[in-house]
């Protein structure tokens, strides 16, 4: 499992103007901000280069711009701000922002007052779907529905392919598709989550490779990049040689680049992929 890091920047203190009352952005007070940034994956563990992970000291200078900028009512919004801002972070998972007012227009005795918010990134995925057993169209569904059990929300849905099986010829042919989900799901846990699918639908472990299957549901791309683990590469290593998963992809998103290369309209339309055999599903389609 990847190392999580989390990038602490605490008890920064910036001159602002927020907060309900005229004389709160007239007068203005310091405000004090502490950010916990956690981040899915640090390659700068293992490579030592500031490239390769957070810059706290530019993120610090633009979290000081946010509470430095236009005034803000509640201390809620201006945290919510600053969220947005760490969560643009290409390798962030989730962020707890703490906003302190230490001086208040209370009738009371107290330190301060404070708001802390907690906000996870939400990621796109985009799943390929496979079954050539059974009820071929009812497998497919079936994993579309295991997803959305599992807490995805499915925002895409390709047309269906029949299509040729590859790499074992004396097969029957495949049923192929595509769904595009968002999810708070680090790559590792949507792996988990997409091969519980395809053990709802009756695969098994082991078997042979490339062979028959009732369901396959594999990570095609997501939008932070890639990524690449013992046990996980995305984009798939194998996606720009197969037109069944790119088919699907290209009805979804046909701009799509998975991890900042072609796109999957141009991929699909490469010579030595155009000619796999892939036809339309008239038959039915997923929901």
């Amino acid at each position: 499992m990847p190392d999580r890091v989390t990038i602490v920047i605490a008890g920064l203190e910036v001159f602002g103007r927020h907060g309900v009352f005229p004389s709160e952005r007239e007068l203005g007070q310091r405000f004090v901000v502490d950010v916990e940034l956690e981040l899915l994956s640090c390659a700068g563990v293992e490579t030592d280069h500031l490239a390769d992970t957070v810059d706290y000291a530019a993120l610090a200078d633009e979290v000081a711009a946010i509470v430095a900028g236009p005034p803000c009512a509640l201390l809620e919004h201006l945290a919510g701000r600053i969220a947005g801002r760490c969560l643009a972070e290409p390798t962030a998972a989730a962020v707890a922002v703490t906003v302190r007012k230490p001086h208040v227009a209370l009738p009371h005795v107290l330190e301060h007052t404070a708001v802390r918010l907690r906000r996870e990134r939400e990621h796109a995925y985009w799943l390929g779907l496979g079954s050539n057993q059974g009820d071929r169209l009812a497998n497919l569904q079936g994993l579309v529905d295991a997803l959305r059990d599992g807490g995805v929300t499915v925002t895409g849905i390709s047309r269906l392919y029949e299509t040729a099986p590859r790499e074992i010829a004396d097969q029957p042919a495949f049923l192929n598709g595509a769904v595009r989900v968002r999810t708070v799901l680090a790559p590792r846990e949507m792996l988990a989550l997409a091969k519980s699918a395809e053990r709802r639908m009756g695969r098994a472990g082991g078997g042979v490779r490339y062979g028959r299957r009732p369901a396959d549901c594999d990570i095609l791309a997501w939008d932070g990049g890639t990524w690449r683990d013992e046990v996980l590469e995305v984009p798939h290593p194998r996606l720009a040689e197969r037109r069944f998963a790119l088919l699907p992809l290209v009805d979804l998103d046909p701009d799509l680049a998975p991890g900042g290369g072609a796109t999957v309209r141009d991929l699909a339309a490469a010579p030595e992929v155009a000619g796999q055999a892939a036809a339309g599903w008239p038959d039915g389609a997923l929901g």
